[in-house]
């Protein structure tokens, strides 16, 4: 980044943590809850630094305590920007392994404040932490310089929020190399280990002061899983079918497998309306839907899967503050199915693009009923609906070599988000199709997100 950009601009830190400071400025710390701080001001460039809430020691994703957390803090988080936001950017959860998997843990503690404010998140692949793509920037400190000189380009004072969900240890250490720009003068307080309860904030403006300050959100989490009480007794939008495939089965098919195919939730108010991200019906039945789902399964799925919510998206819905190479990215599937795996302590596996895209429906196809790992299992996988079904065309009419049977598959409806398919191999191979749904009508869902 060129420094002339930023030669003028001193940071105003605002950061959680423990009582020993670190850079040249003077510190202040103060435990005061969130909801008593100011309102930040719409003047200043403000870089709003989310940790990881409380997590599932088992799995790579929050525990029920953390996503209760996250859900309140949320709506904390929109008075203290007033519902002015920039960007939300989360940590890439294939930049950090947590027992196995990737950790999804930074994204799903700042989900509910990018849909409350009806935006998508763009993902941060930085070389900082051991990560599985190639990066498109070596840090995350880099990333916000970026920033930094992108909005000075467009006026001064420079202006806005940005939310950023990392590990604590990410955040420290982005401070610590902010701090460290020799343009840059600022005090940080890192944050402590396993105190959930902190947040950072960066200010920016144009008056030489810097300062930090500790900041605890306040908040009692419960550790039982949220209780929206929907109706389920909606009539299905799809019409009940179910048929199974005759005749010679193909090589290499798995054996005993049962998967179970959702649609993310509610995403498009109107039609021309993609961000990536999913909105506040869908909210309502993310996270209502989950004993449904568990009743239509019979019990719990071995397995859970979604795409890869790091995967690009949309380009054309980004934002201008951000750098060029910026986009939003395909989160929705993977928090639909968030709150099923985080009430039944499960590990949510993702699709990595370098195994396919999101869109690649032959090799999903491919994947899900070729790959010997699946047979004797049963899966629970959600996704975008239009590569579903192309997905099962291509099963039925290319692998399994039976196009005249494709006519008897179901095309699922752009408006429906309730339907559930399920397809079963059996232990020859054979494939039978069936439908059921939810019984949660859209139009029975609030349109304003539920609150915590």
């Amino acid at each position: 980044m060129n420094s002339a950009k930023i030669k003028s601009i001193t940071f105003a830190l605002l950061a959680s943590g423990i009582m020993t400071g670190c850079g040249s400025g003077g510190s202040k710390v103060d435990s005061a809850p969130v909801n008593s701080q100011a309102k930040l001001s719409s003047d200043d460039l403000n870089f709003i630094f989310v940790q990881s809430f409380e997590p599932n020691a088992q799995g790579n994703n929050l525990s029920i305590t953390g996503f209760n957390h996250s859900l309140q803090f949320g709506q904390l988080l929109n008075q203290i920007t007033g519902g002015n936001i920039s960007a939300v950017m989360s940590l890439d959860p294939w930049t950090q392994i947590i027992n196995g998997y990737p950790n999804m843990s930074p994204i799903q503690s700042i989900e509910n404040y990018a849909v409350l404010n009806g935006i998508g998140i763009y993902a941060l692949l930085p070389t900082t932490i051991g990560n599985y793509y190639e990066p498109i920037f070596p840090s995350v400190a880099y990333y916000i310089e970026e920033i930094i000189g992108q909005t000075s380009q467009i006026g001064v004072p420079s202006s806005g929020n940005f939310v950023i969900a990392l590990p604590s240890q990410q955040i420290n250490q982005t401070l610590a190399q902010l701090s460290q720009n020799p343009n840059l003068s600022f005090t940080y307080t890192p944050l402590e280990s396993n105190n959930y309860h902190q947040y950072a904030v960066l200010s920016i403006n144009n008056v030489a002061q810097a300062q930090s300050a500790t900041y605890n959100d306040g908040i009692i989490s419960s550790n039982q899983y949220p209780n929206l009480q929907l109706n389920t007794n909606s009539a299905c939008q799809e019409s009940s079918v179910t048929f199974t495939l005759q005749g010679t089965v193909p090589p290499n098919m798995n054996r005993n497998e049962t998967v179970y195919l959702i649609r993310h939730v509610e995403a498009h108010p109107v039609y021309s309306f993609d961000n990536g991200n999913y909105v506040c019906q869908g909210q309502w039945r993310a996270i209502g839907a989950v004993n449904k789902l568990e009743s239509v399964i019979g019990g719990l799925p071995n397995l859970v899967y979604s795409s890869d919510p790091g995967d690009p998206y949309s380009c054309t819905n980004g934002s201008s503050f951000l750098p060029a190479e910026s986009c939003p990215t395909y989160v929705r599937p993977s928090l639909t199915i968030n709150p099923f795996v985080i009430k039944n302590s499960m590990p949510l596996n993702l699709v990595a693009e370098s195994n396919f895209n999101w869109n690649n429906y032959q090799t999903m196809a491919q994947y899900f009923f070729q790959e010997s790992q699946f047979s004797n299992q049963t899966i629970l996988i959600a996704w975008e609906h239009d590569t579903v079904n192309s997905m099962l065309d291509y099963l039925i009419g290319t692998i399994y070599d039976q196009p005249e049977s494709v006519a008897l598959i179901p095309t699922w409806a752009g408006n429906d988000y309730d339907t559930i398919w399920k397809i079963q191999l059996n232990q020859n191979g054979q494939l039978t199709f069936s439908n059921t749904c939810e019984g949660i009508s859209s139009a029975t869902l609030p349109l304003s997100c539920p609150a915590f």
